[in-house]
């Protein structure tokens, strides 16, 4: 018995396109704590301000090991009697801030702190066609 074997061509053309729209939204997230230095934050040149001795915006006393930190993409700066320290000079974390130098009693210690929260979403829609002609 013998096999038919049918053979056929096959040309498919795609045209079109896919048009994406992509909405970012980034909001800044900023944190400032005020502290007075007193003498017990002033040992060997270096000043050490634990977290509690700072207030927030509001003037609320921050809690033990609640500093806000920069994340990754964040940011601190800090003032020392109203003027912007350089970088380098600083150290901060949850439990407190380090100046690498002795400050006055009585000097007025300014934290900013920047972080940045961020989304994306993106939606597509497909103006795609494909048209397959057949032939033998």
């Amino acid at each position: 018995m013998s096999i038919i074997r049918i053979y056929l061509e096959a040309d498919s053309i795609v045209s079109g396109n896919i048009a994406i729209t992509t909405s970012i939204n980034v909001t800044p997230v900023v944190n400032r704590y005020t502290a007075i230095v007193v003498l017990g934050n002033i040992l060997g040149g270096v000043t050490t301000i634990p977290a509690q001795n700072f207030t927030n915006d509001s003037g609320t006393s921050v809690a033990a090991n609640s500093l806000v930190v920069p994340t990754s993409s964040g940011y601190y700066n800090v003032f020392v009697n109203g003027t912007l320290q350089r970088g380098g000079l600083t150290t901060l974390s949850a439990t407190n801030l380090i100046i690498n130098t002795g400050l006055i009693v009585g000097a007025t210690v300014v934290v900013e702190v920047v972080n940045f929260n961020s989304s994306a979403s993106s939606t597509s829609v497909n103006n795609v066609t494909v048209t397959t002609t057949i032939s033998d």
